[in-house]
């Protein structure tokens, strides 16, 4: 009988460090699911990600990109080699739950969290299209992800992990946590 695969959802703020924490997991040879890439793939311009998203939510229910992001998922549990996938970018409390009644107990919530000021240093190295360059833009980011619930749902994260000081330091973390989950 096939053991069914743990599904890990990663949550953070923006600039947490849940892109590059997925980098590090993909190179342990473990799939991700990017949902920020679902919204990207179907976003009609690039700086308007934010609010395509919350169009999407507000048509299709605050699990709307969950739900999108679901047949990717079942293409790679097709792979019977597989014991463990990511899921990138988890926003909001619908998202949890769909994720927990489509996979149960096999579904593991890991927030990163990290200090503003940092965070806001991550976004203006960032050479992506969408990001905001100044303080209170960044800020209404936030502001946004928090009317989304994200606060809540990095609160019930059945692991956190502290991103506030170096990439190695951070790369050490999150190995031993992937370590541990597979």
């Amino acid at each position: 009988m096939r053991r069914y695969p743990k599904i890990v959802g990663i949550t953070g703020l923006p600039a947490s460090g849940k892109t590059e924490g997925s980098k590090i997991i993909e190179d342990m040879g473990i799939p991700i699911i990017r949902m920020g890439d679902v919204v990207r793939k179907d976003a009609p311009r690039t700086e308007e990600i934010g609010r395509f998203a919350d169009l999407l939510r507000e048509k299709e229910g605050m699990d709307a990109i969950a739900k999108r992001s679901l047949p990717r998922i079942k293409e790679i549990l097709k792979d019977r080699d597989i014991n463990i996938i990511m899921i990138e970018g988890i926003r909001n409390l619908e998202e949890v739950k769909f994720f927990k009644s489509s996979f149960s107990d096999n579904f593991i919530l890991i927030a990163i969290e990290s200090l503003d000021r940092i965070r806001f240093k991550r976004v203006l190295k960032r050479k992506r299209e969408d990001i905001t360059r100044d303080f209170e833009s960044f800020k209404r980011r936030d502001t946004r992800e928090m009317n989304w619930g994200i606060d809540r749902v990095i609160e019930m994260a059945d692991i956190t992990i502290k991103n506030d000081s170096s990439l190695e330091d951070f790369k050490k973390k999150v190995r031993d946590v992937v370590e541990i989950l597979v």
